[in-house]
């Protein structure tokens, strides 16, 4: 859609000028008020030549540069995305990732934000349950019934 909008800038521009400056070719033309034209491209064709040269060139420049900030917004977006990927295997899971970009990735990374507050959530009930389980010093049915729900607890965060 982008590229389409600056194809369309670029063409709609060179419409303009080109309308303007063969309107302007064809007054001249008339004043002369003798045509030993051929054909009416004798009259306007090095200036249409010129224009359609400045549609090319200026569609496949607008183009490049669109091409370019979408490459550098993804970029960045990825790399927001890989750092967070990698402070969270040194065990980080409460920063957030803050990713702009695309769509797609901003969603990507609000995504692993909330798994990652989840996870984080679990890990505090874990501990948490650790600790009870440390300090109550249940009967040993007791024990053994809350020991394994606490594992199964610890293989939803770490299979």
């Amino acid at each position: 859609m982008c590229f389409t909008l600056a194809i369309f800038a670029v063409a709609a521009l060179v419409a303009w000028c080109f309308h303007k400056s063969a309107g302007n070719s064809l007054v001249a033309v008339s004043y002369q008020g003798h045509y030993e034209f051929h054909n009416p491209y004798e009259i306007i064709g090095e200036d249409m030549a010129g224009k359609l040269a400045f549609l090319f060139l200026g569609s496949a420049a607008a183009c490049l540069l669109l091409f370019l900030v979408l490459v550098r917004r993804i970029r960045s977006g990825v790399e927001r995305l890989v750092r967070a990927f990698l402070r969270s295997a040194e065990g980080d899971l409460s920063s957030p990732t803050s990713a702009r970009g695309p769509r797609d990735i901003v969603s990507l990374c609000t995504r692993l934000d909330a798994y990652r507050s989840q996870t984080l959530s679990q890990i505090d009930a874990i501990r948490t349950e650790a600790a009870d389980l440390k300090n109550a010093q249940p009967p040993p049915d007791e024990f053994a019934r809350r020991w394994d729900a606490l594992k199964r607890s610890i293989r939803t965060v770490a299979p």
